[in-house]
Order: structure tokens, then C-alpha cells, then sequence
């Protein structure tokens, strides 16, 4: 049972595959279904990946992409995804999938736990290990705030600082985690375990 209302995220399917289970499990949730333009998350399933053009034209525009099937997913949607996304196997639980489109529409990749990820930064390098990274309290508190999709601005005035100062915090993690974005300090932030979402 849910604790907490929910966040308003409007979904568009575009598989018939999908649309009748998938949507009663959503619509279970409440949320929203939607069309075209009007969605947040898109939702695809497996014959979308042997058509690359067409779904880099359906996914402009929306939050986030999450897409059911095949592990293929992980590294297609990685590099291509134009905000959040999450790749789920066609037997992940209604919990799973509502996870996953929460965290796509937040601007988040959420994939199964198997499935580990290099920094879409640079993809040869896996970056420092958990034992070479010390990140202090507020840099840990910058991390988290990141993490919850909050811009320079709201972030200094969630901790009582300036803009500069947070600037200033953002990059020092982009260092000490080896990333040059703010999806790639939140990658691998979960990752390494220092935050969780």
C-alpha cells in the first residue's frame, strides 16, 4: 500500500501489446493515460528496437521512455533517451513498473539490479571505485538534491546557500565521481551506493 499521493505523470503506450495489462496496471496506480504530445512517459515494448528512426521521433518531447522486453534496451536507451528512462523485462512485477515510470518521468534510469551501466561520459572508463570516493556531508547533500532533479537555484535555497556555492559543490562531485553531467553523477551515485532513489 502506497503511503504517499503519487505524482501527476501522464503515460502514452504505443504497443497493443501493452496497452490492455500495462494500462490497467497504470491506470490501478492512478496514473494518467495520455497521447502523443501530451505524455510525460512513453512506454515501448521490443519491435520498437528494430526502428530506431521512428522512435527517436516518438520519444522527442516526453520526460522520460520505459521500455519492456529485451535487455538490447539498456544500451539503446543509455545513449539515446533524451531525459530519464528504464529498462524492464517483460516479467517485471506492477511495482517495477511503476517505479520505473516515476523514475523516468523524475529524469532518472532505472534498470534491473543485474544490469550495471558505464558513465554515458565516457564509456571505457569505469570510473573510481567506492573505496577511492569521499564526498563530504554537503557534497553528499548537493548528490541527493541532484538526485531529485532540483536546479542550482532551488538547491541553494533548500540549504541556506548561495547559487555559487552549490556550483561550486556540483562540481566537485562531477570530479570525485568521474562524470561530466548531472545524469551521470546520479548514475553513478546509485551505483555506488552513496544515494538511493
Amino acid at each position: 500500500m502506497l503511503s504517499a499521493p503519487l505524482p501527476s505523470v501522464r503515460v502514452a503506450l504505443r504497443s497493443p501489446a501493452l496497452a490492455a495489462g500495462v494500462a490497467a496496471l497504470l491506470q490501478g496506480f492512478g496514473l494518467t493515460l495520455a497521447e502523443g504530445a501530451e505524455a510525460d512517459v512513453l512506454v515501448v515494448d521490443d519491435p520498437w528496437l528494430s526502428d530506431p528512426e521512428a522512435l527517436a521521433a516518438e520519444v522527442e518531447g516526453v520526460a522520460g521512455v520505459v521500455a519492456l522486453g529485451s535487455p538490447a534496451w539498456v544500451s539503446t536507451l543509455h545513449e539515446a533517451a533524451p531525459g530519464g528512462w528504464a529498462a524492464l523485462g517483460t516479467d517485471a512485477t506492477p511495482a517495477e513498473l511503476l517505479a520505473g515510470v516515476l523514475a523516468a518521468a523524475a529524469g532518472l534510469a532505472a534498470l534491473p539490479p543485474e544490469e550495471v551501466l558505464p558513465a554515458r561520459d565516457e564509456p571505457d572508463d569505469p570510473g573510481p571505485s567506492p573505496a577511492d570516493i569521499t564526498l563530504t556531508p554537503r557534497e553528499r547533500d548537493v548528490l541527493a538534491l541532484l538526485a531529485e532533479g532540483l536546479s542550482n537555484k532551488r538547491a541553494a535555497r533548500e540549504l541556506g546557500v548561495s547559487e555559487s556555492t552549490v556550483k561550486f559543490h556540483v562540481q566537485a562531485v562531477y570530479s570525485k565521481l568521474g562524470v561530466q553531467s548531472r545524469a551521470g553523477a546520479v548514475t553513478r551515485g546509485v551505483q555506488l551506493g552513496l544515494i538511493s532513489v
